[in-house]
């Protein structure tokens, strides 16, 4: 995008809509483009993703002076306009106008565009901004950043697919770990029952794991996974932990489900969806809802424990178990596997180990008895899971549990859980005030109190030289109504979003505010849903 000034007129939104009304591959990677007074070029470096059918110089736009855009075809392909309701095609070196919300389809059926003229779009925006800036100054340096973004978003591209690629060629997958759990013969595994399920080769790459979004171009979905890549092999009993869960779907994505003898369905479903998880579940499945000891709140850790002849696979993610959770947002999770331990080891000196096991026990599930081919008849409880090594575990687990803490429960839980292990870090003096970026699915009744109690959790810890980190600038990324709107599900996705006006409007979180933007690696449409694990 180049002007020969830098007064903004209006803006091109990204319109996601695919021939068939959902989304298109080639519709989703492109961010917002600023109009500016003068002349305006639209090319191929305002992609994420290249396409050679867009030229550098696609199209040329002109502000006119009745808020209306003159548009000139430059490249030899044509475009669309769409205008009040008529669809017009305009073929190289020919002219259109187009007015506010005009739609533009830089090639026919996709890469589409709405044209947002300022008055209207500082009339609707919802984007929350920073309440210490002054207006002219924000516009200026969102300007200054969009333009920036313009310019680099090609060498962003290209460095993103370079590190993707390297990273997938360098790292094991997790379907291939997973498939080493099946590899020996039966009576092997029985021998080898202190066999490691691992150990990963490449411990960071192969325990993160972003999931595969459907829709976008491949190479924003190297090295991602999908449940069948997690859920493989041969899976003695799973412990599979959630809010929400479709059985419907789930058996359908993860067919392999149905061959696990044993499994516990630990939950958060009530009324009809209760109703129907009940009636769609396999006969040997088990289903529990945690208690709650309060009023507020509801079962939402998400987690799968899988055991296997030669160990357990430990999952921490944050996807509902349902379609959309897992094909249409930005998801992550969290693996690594252990082995059974050695018949005469009786240690629980591991933090891993204890993390686990407490928050095993809050969950209060009703004991059941099985027999497992490695391990005999045992009762499924929460000290069951103490039979695995956890000794290589390269992270610590933070549960959160409803509920008044006092007295030792106080560090036990929750953000104080992680002051604790925090302070018993070391990290180089680079991450002295880092800043805090908070993500999360629901806005509860904050206050500055309870925030400032976050940020001095979150910065706990020293820095190599002996001094203490200091307390990070926090940082919450949360959708505006644009965001929202443009995302691959549109506006279906605010119901992943149940927060009350008044605790999203309040004063002092002003300045916390920060939008979602990934557009460097093809994501900025597949809005993140990390909600609580």
């Amino acid at each position: 995008m180049s002007s020969s000034s830098q007064v903004r007129v209006g803006t091109l939104v990204p319109f996601v809509e695919g021939k068939s009304g959902s989304p298109s591959a080639s519709s989703l990677p492109m961010p917002s483009i600023p109009i500016f007074k003068g002349s305006n070029v639209v090319g191929r470096s305002n992609l994420v993703a290249v396409d050679k059918r867009v030229s550098r110089k696609h199209l040329s736009l002109r502000a006119l002076p009745d808020g209306s855009l003159e548009v000139v075809v430059e490249g030899p392909n044509p475009i669309v306009v769409r205008s009040e309701g008529q669809r017009r095609k305009v073929c190289a070196q020919q002219r259109a106008k187009i007015m506010h919300d005009d739609v533009l389809e830089l090639i026919p059926g996709e890469y589409f565009m709405k044209y947002v003229n300022m008055s209207d779009e500082r009339k609707s925006s919802t984007s929350v901004e920073s309440h210490d800036l002054k207006k002219g100054k924000r516009h200026s340096e969102e300007d200054s950043v969009v333009a920036k973004r313009n310019r680099q978003v090609m060498e962003d591209e290209a460095l993103a697919r370079t590190s993707q690629e390297s990273f997938a060629e360098e790292s094991t997958s997790v379907t291939e770990v997973v498939s080493s759990l099946d590899s020996a013969g039966s009576s092997e595994r029985n021998k080898e029952r202190t066999h490691s399920v691992g150990p990963l080769k490449d411990v960071l790459p192969l325990t993160f794991r972003l999931m595969r979004v459907q829709g976008l171009p491949s190479w924003t979905n190297t090295s991602t996974v999908t449940i069948p890549d997690v859920i493989q092999g041969e899976v003695l009993l799973a412990v599979l932990s959630n809010y929400m869960v479709d059985m419907d779907w789930l058996l359908t994505a993860c067919p392999s489900l149905r061959k696990v003898p044993h499994v516990l369905v630990l939950h958060g479903e009530d009324g009809a969806s209760l109703e129907r998880l009940k009636k769609t579940k396999p006969a040997n499945w088990i289903l529990h809802k945690p208690p709650l000891p309060i009023s507020f709140g509801t079962h939402h850790s998400k987690a799968m424990l899988l055991v296997y002849p030669q160990g357990i696979r430990v999952v921490v993610h944050t996807a509902n178990l349902i379609h959309v959770d897992w094909n249409n947002k930005s998801q992550g999770l969290w693996t690594q596997d252990f082995p059974w331990k050695k018949a005469n080891d009786t240690s629980t000196n591991i933090g891993f180990e204890n993390d686990l096991v407490d928050y095993l026990r809050a969950l209060k599930w009703p004991e059941f008895r099985v027999n497992l081919p490695v391990a005999g008849d045992v009762n499924i409880n929460a000290a069951f899971f103490r039979k695995f090594d956890y000794s290589s575990s390269t992270v610590r687990l933070i549960g959160s549990v409803p509920g008044y803490h006092v007295g030792p429960n106080m560090k036990k839980w929750g953000h104080m859980k992680l002051r604790s292990v925090l302070e018993e870090c070391v990290f180089e003096k680079q991450f002295c005030k880092s800043p805090l970026i908070y993500q999360f699915s629901s806005l509860g009744s904050l206050d500055e109190k309870w925030m400032s109690e976050f940020a001095c959790s979150l910065s706990a810890g020293k820095a190599d030289d002996g001094s203490q980190l200091g307390i990070g600038k926090p940082l919450i990324v949360w959708p505006t109504v644009e965001d929202v709107r443009c995302s691959i599900e549109g506006y279906a996705a605010g119901s992943c979003i149940p927060s009350p006006q008044k605790n999203v409007e309040k004063d002092f979180l002003r300045k916390y505010w920060s939008r979602w933007k990934a557009d460097h690696v093809g994501r900025w449409y597949a809005l993140p849903f990390p909600a609580a694990t």
